[in-house]
């Protein structure tokens, strides 16, 4: 079974010409300039079955993805963790959504990551095509950054920690 080196991953979906569906994107590329040493960053526009590849072999991936807002005043910012995301079978935009895949790397016995978390932003504009941000969604970027900041510093700390207990129970 494959094992990537960098055991974190940050993905981000999304598609730059479709409007506020890059937010995962932008956020991303802040990211980069604080964590792209310590952990791996990826951009991603397609999605489905290309991201059994793409998961496999991380013990922690964190997913920066747009959705659509439920509510037609607030572009939210959730966090969803493994749990949440199990229990949320639905017909995804990408045909197959990380709950299907979490589901057949389960039944194939693939290498898939023990830790999942999404923070997922409601957008209005499904479906736009431009390129850019809302200001509205350009203004909530920022807060997505920090929230994705503060999970990825808890998981490198967890990281550290196992390193240095493996070198600890090492003879």
């Amino acid at each position: 079974m494959y094992e990537n080196p960098n055991r974190i991953l940050v993905l981000a979906l999304g598609n730059d010409i479709m409007g506020d569906d890059a937010a995962g994107l932008i956020a991303a590329r802040e990211l980069k300039k604080g964590f792209g040493a310590d952990v791996d960053i990826f951009e991603v526009s397609s999605a489905g079955f290309s991201l059994m590849d793409v998961l496999e072999g991380y013990r922690k991936v964190l997913i920066l993805d747009s959705i659509p807002s439920s509510s037609s005043s607030e572009c939210s910012i959730k966090e969803l963790s493994k749990e949440d995301l199990s229990h949320q079978f639905c017909l995804s935009p990408h045909y197959v959504g990380i709950p299907e895949l979490m589901e057949l790397a389960k039944r194939l016995s693939i290498n898939f990551p023990d830790e999942i978390k999404a923070l997922v932003i409601g957008i209005h504009d499904i479906g736009i095509i431009r390129e850019g941000l809302s200001g509205e969604i350009k203004d909530k970027i920022p807060i997505l950054v920090e929230k994705a900041s503060r999970i990825i510093k808890q998981w490198l700390g967890q990281e550290i920690y196992l390193e240095w207990q493996s070198e600890i129970d090492s003879p």
